[in-house]
């Protein structure tokens, strides 16, 4: 029987066993805590230990704080193609689909010339989408298929930005100065199922390409295999972070136990 992750409020409410109290609040205190607003979190845990569903009712708990962005990347990327520059290309389009979602304010103009750039880039014909009051509904929610299932243009998206990150990144930053001044929050974005990848993976990810990774000026949650946090090469990347916290869940006999493990802050 496979274990499924409880996601949407109905699941939660069907079928939740109180559990994780003590890491949803060492989440909270890390957050809270973060000076910068813009703090890097990553987030392990044994596979099948409640990760996601953790992470799903700390974003509910927080709604009302922050403009949270859930989204799992197995989602949006195939798995076997998930890259630095494709992860933060999701999350330029998670943002503007959840501000479409819950209807927050922004300038028409703005999201005209929103819409123009990501239609650019995934060769996507706005005229082509309906009526005006539902062009964003239906842009982002073709954007997504477009990534999960066309190859073509996560490869085009990547050559475009693999040099010129930096222009991503600005466009992103962008969107979310808009987004939160429209929501009056600040925006968390919390990704799941990076925990999924192959460590191999993970050390492009993480090690290779965490600067340009972690440059979105907002609050983020990653998550990663907890192999990773056993890599050598990995553990000494994280290491030269500056000013790095972590912290284990309710000490390691709770690691051992299953539950979810353990969360660093890159401030």
């Amino acid at each position: 029987m496979e274990l499924l992750p409880l996601i949407t409020t109905k699941e939660v409410e069907n079928f939740h066993v109180e559990y994780g109290t003590e890491v949803l609040e060492q989440l909270e205190q890390l957050v809270e805590d973060d000076p910068s607003g813009s703090g890097k979190i990553i987030f392990s845990g044994h596979r099948g230990c409640g990760k996601s569903t953790l992470l799903a009712e700390f974003c509910r708990q927080m709604d009302d704080r922050y403009f949270t962005v859930f989204f799992s990347i197995s989602d949006l990327i195939e798995m076997s193609d998930v890259n630095h520059i494709n992860i933060l290309f999701a999350i330029a389009v998670q943002l503007m689909d959840a501000a479409e979602k819950q209807q927050i304010p922004i300038k028409q103009s703005i999201k005209e010339s929103f819409y123009n750039w990501f239609a650019t880039k995934t060769k996507t014909k706005i005229d082509e989408l309906g009526a005006s009051g539902s062009v964003g509904f239906n842009l982002f929610k073709m954007i997504q298929g477009k990534l999960k299932a066309d190859a073509t243009i996560r490869e085009e998206i990547k050559q475009e930005f693999i040099r010129k990150v930096s222009d991503l990144v600005a466009t992103i930053n962008e969107i979310a100065a808009v987004v939160e001044d429209g929501a009056k929050k600040p925006i968390m974005v919390v990704i799941d199922d990076l925990d999924k990848l192959d460590l191999g993976v993970v050390r492009q990810i993480y090690q290779e390409h965490i600067k340009a990774l972690f440059l979105p000026n907002f609050r983020m949650i990653l998550t990663t295999p907890i192999s990773a946090l056993r890599d050598v090469s990995l553990a000494a990347t994280w290491k030269r972070k500056p000013t790095i916290k972590s912290c284990s869940c309710q000490s390691q006999n709770y690691l051992n136990a299953g539950k979810a493990g353990i969360l660093m802050l890159f401030p």
